[in-house]
Formats: structure tokens, C-alpha cells, sequence
């Protein structure tokens, strides 16, 4: 029987966590607004400097713009918010009923609101959580390329993964039972067995997908063209004993690389 609980995507920025809303999204009773990033932030609700940072957000105020919530309604919802739930819940109905949606479920997908990952759990205990990883390597890649997101600095692009990895592992023993973590790899290889497991854990029919998987590729290694034998091997550095968990071995790519 399909669920109307609320499920979160995160991870990693660059992780394809865009990928995979969209691959939901094309599901009709599922319902995902642009990224809200409402749990990134330490700075707690009801302060001037949360309000001042999710307000005056280039980022977010497009990102409103596209989910059909005015600046002036945003305004009264966040002076409105007792939590950070109760400010979710308002901006998806305000979504829902800019976009005309009507019954279903709805999901969030902000790869950042990883760093409040152990709140966001506490507030939504009965929601479950989608954690998708990709090779660090092809995170700084995409990250340094910057088609979506440009981060230049290699040690930041780096620790983007490795705090991400991190924190989701550390958090994970409390929420056992409802996390689901996807391989980015995985997931362009194989998308249709990937995307059964997934469905059969948020209680979805996976034939209701209506998304064209033939527009999926494999993972390309973009890394191999684009970072610098120094840059792999910071990479290595700073994530290496945590892509180890994932299966990743950044040294054989040093090896490759030098």
C-alpha cells in the first residue's frame, strides 16, 4: 500500500541527487519543489540570521520563483514557522498550491540539508531518508568543471564529500530502518534494478516511473580529463579512508594518475 509520508533526499552536492528527483518526480502522485536547503544552516529558526540567509538567498528566492511562492507569501510563512518542520510543511502546501497539485506525496530534495541531517530526522521521525554517494573524484570534477555549481578549490570541492560521508555516517546508527543509500554508479548503470530497490523501500510501484531510462548513462569518469595529478592525490588525502567505505580506491587512481 503506497505511503503519504515524506521521504528526503541528500548527499553530496554533484551526486545526482537532481538525477534521481526528476527520475521520482516523474511518478504523478509524487510532488518535489526546488531546493529549500531549510535544514543546512546552524543558525536556528526564529533568528534575524537564519531569516536574513534563506530570505536573501539569490539561490533560494529562484528557486521560489520556480516553485510559483512569492517573496511576500515566503515572508509570512517564515514568520509564521514555530520549527523548522512547521516551515517545510507550509512552504509545500504553498508549493502545491501554486503548481495546482492536489492529493499525494510529497519529498524534498536538498543535498545540503545533509549538515542538518540529525535534526531533520528528529523533526520528521517518521519520514525516511535517500542517501545517495558518487566517486569523490567525479564530485571535484563536476565541481571544478562548474556547469551547475562552480567550486574551483580542490580542498573544498573535497571536503564537500568527505563532511557529507561523514556526518551521514554518523547519524546513520540513529535512523536504522529508514535510510536507503544509492550508489551513483549504481543507479547509471543498472537504473531499473536500482530503481525497483528504491521504490519497494519508500512502499512505491516502480512501474508508475515514467521517466525515459535510455536517457541514463553510465558514469563517465570525468575526473581522468579534468583533475591534475596533484589535485587526485588531495582528493586522496582528504577522502581517502572514507571512499574506501564506498568501494572507491582513490589510489589506485593516484597510481593511474601520476
Amino acid at each position: 500500500m503506497a505511503s503519504n509520508e515524506p521521504f528526503f533526499i541528500l548527499g553530496c552536492v554533484r551526486s545526482g541527487t537532481t538525477m534521481l528527483r526528476d527520475l521520482l518526480r516523474s511518478v504523478p502522485r509524487l510532488a518535489c519543489p526546488e531546493e529549500t536547503h531549510f535544514y543546512r544552516w546552524g543558525e536556528p529558526l526564529g533568528s534575524p540570521v537564519f531569516a536574513n540567509t534563506v530570505r536573501r538567498n539569490k539561490v533560494l528566492q529562484k528557486h521560489r520563483a520556480i516553485d510559483g511562492v512569492s517573496e511576500a507569501a515566503f515572508a509570512e510563512i517564515l514568520a509564521g514557522a514555530r520549527t523548522r518542520r512547521e516551515l517545510t510543511e507550509r512552504y509545500i502546501a504553498a508549493f502545491k498550491a501554486a503548481q495546482g497539485i492536489g492529493e499525494g506525496r510529497w519529498f524534498d530534495k536538498t543535498p545540503q540539508n545533509i549538515y542538518g541531517l540529525a535534526l531533520l530526522a528528529d523533526e520528521f521521525p517518521e519520514a525516511k531518508i535517500v542517501h545517495i554517494v558518487r566517486n569523490p573524484l567525479n564530485v571535484v570534477a563536476s565541481l571544478a568543471v562548474g556547469k551547475v555549481m562552480l567550486l574551483e578549490n580542490t580542498v573544498g570541492a573535497a571536503n564537500y564529500w568527505r563532511e557529507a560521508v561523514a556526518i551521514f555516517d554518523k547519524v546513520k546508527p540513529s535512523i536504522t530502518g529508514r535510510v536507503h543509500e544509492i550508489a551513483y554508479e549504481t543507479l547509471t548503470a543498472e537504473p531499473a534494478a536500482e530503481l525497483a530497490r528504491l521504490m519497494a523501500f519508500l512502499d512505491e510501484d516502480v512501474r508508475d516511473i515514467r521517466f525515459d531510462l535510455s536517457k541514463i548513462h553510465p558514469e563517465r569518469d570525468q575526473w581522468r580529463d579534468v583533475l591534475s595529478a596533484d589535485a587526485v592525490a588531495t582528493v586522496r588525502e582528504i577522502c581517502g579512508p572514507w571512499a574506501r567505505r564506498y568501494g572507491y580506491d582513490l589510489d589506485v587512481a593516484v597510481e593511474s594518475a601520476g
